[in-house]
């Protein structure tokens, strides 16, 4: 069987009819940005399915606009947090007949469907279906510019590492470390992503994982209310990877609208002024990279991660801007001969650690992510590099959550080898 078989088959095998599961056990709800990447490969093959897909990840979707991070099927046992953990009943906005949890995820779905309606602008099925979620898309931007939107710039922050999909990226250690939280106070749960014990040691900490609950316990305490978690939150980050990706849907939202007649509010408005303050507040000059943004201590996070080069997608950066973010990326940082791109985390920090999770491997969805990027500027043989690499690991190791960058590595994927967005994005770069 070769690997585009073996990709569609991976989709059908985690296909519920309802939604794709990102991988069969270890992740056996809807989450979703993965929703999103998924639909790519489902694209490819069955367009109703990625219909389907999307009217289930929406059903979830907030009577103020928050498309939470996870669509709950049925409970397994084999997932923590699941729905009873989160009590997102408590938000007078959450769904009454729908599971799930409390927080978002990056916003991937105007660029995707902009690019599934690319190649399928003839099907009417799928037309139709576009005009019935566009209203809620534009009601997702809107809600992260209304809540999210502390300092009124343009700059969304996230509230929790869930909700940046780059869970224990080394950005969000020193915020995490500043938070003074009483362990006995916390509610009592279990982790179920540690019952593998090879994995065990590619995943985030019990320190980390205290936090995280913390923060869960502190949301649902406050009964999911906007104005006071913005309050009492000790953790609000402007993170480069979820604003570019915010910018590039915005776009992608915009065209679609101008196509279809439909409304798309301020979105031009707070698409420029996003696009202006990670300029004025992230960049970094010096470092020809873009740093997140602690907003509770008002200051960059210098810390050099893939996320930093991510605003490429979003047309964020000008030329010059441009040319210093490829002399990063191609330099010592992220590059040498002994590696694949795009490591997650700086090669030259002494902490990078190349099989845990976002600090150090490489993700299949942010290769694609920077593939993208790099030929919006007109890079398109760095662009055909990382999908050389990128097609590489999938060849010799097949669908894994995440890859060693390191050539000389005999057993190069890690997480569960059965991962619905790296089958899903494989299957969209081979077309």
């Amino acid at each position: 069987m070769d690997r585009k078989e073996e990709a569609l088959k991976l989709l059908d095998a985690n296909w519920t009819g309802r939604f794709t599961k990102p991988s069969p056990n270890l992740y056996p709800h809807q989450w979703n940005w993965d929703a999103g990447f998924i639909a790519l490969g489902n694209a490819q093959h069955d367009l109703s399915r990625v219909i389907t897909e999307y009217r289930s990840l929406f059903a979830g979707q907030w009577s103020n606009g928050l498309l939470p991070h996870i669509v709950f099927g049925p409970p397994t046992g084999h997932y923590f947090p699941e729905q009873d953990f989160w009590q997102s009943d408590r938000s007078t906005f959450s769904p009454k007949n729908v599971q799930t949890s409390g927080i978002t995820q990056p916003p991937v779905h105007g660029f995707i469907l902009k690019r599934i309606y690319d190649k399928h602008s003839e099907d009417s099925d799928f037309i139709a279906f576009l005009k019935e979620i566009f209203p809620k898309l534009v009601k997702l931007h809107e809600y992260y510019y209304r809540d999210r939107n502390p300092l009124r710039n343009g700059l969304i922050t996230i509230r929790h590492p869930w909700e940046s999909g780059t869970d224990n990226s080394p950005i969000w250690d020193e915020a995490l470390s500043a938070m003074q939280i009483d362990k006995d106070a916390l509610p009592d749960f279990k982790r179920k992503d540690l019952q593998n014990p090879k994995a065990a040691g590619h995943r985030p900490t019990h320190e980390d994982y205290d936090r995280y609950v913390y923060l869960v316990d502190l949301f649902r305490r406050l009964d999911y209310d906007e104005e006071k978690i913005n309050e009492q939150c000790p953790f609000q980050i402007v993170d480069p990877l979820f604003n570019a990706i915010l910018t590039w849907s915005n776009e992608a939202i915009i065209t679609l609208g101008d196509i279809l007649q439909m409304d798309y509010g301020e979105l031009i408005y707070w698409n420029e002024q996003t696009i202006y303050s990670m300029n004025e507040l992230l960049w970094d000059e010096q470092a020809g990279i873009y740093h997140a943004w602690d907003a509770v201590e008002s200051k960059k996070i210098e810390v050099h991660t893939h996320s930093g080069l991510m605003p490429m997608i979003g047309g964020i950066p000008d030329v010059d801007q441009v040319e210093q973010m490829i002399r990063r990326m191609t330099g010592p940082n992220f590059k040498n001969d002994e590696t694949y791109y795009l490591p997650s985390y700086n090669l030259s920090q002494s902490d990078i650690d190349h099989e845990k999770y976002w600090r150090g491997p490489i993700w299949i969805s942010t290769n694609w992510l920077i593939i993208q990027g790099l030929n919006r500027y007109g890079f398109d043989e760095l662009a055909d590099e990382v999908f050389q690499d990128t097609i590489e690991l999938i060849h010799q190791f097949g669908f894994y959550e995440y890859f060693d960058p390191r050539r000389n590595v005999r057993n190069n994927g890690y997480g569960t080898n059965q991962f619905s967005w790296s089958a899903s994005l494989y299957l969209d770069m081979l077309n």
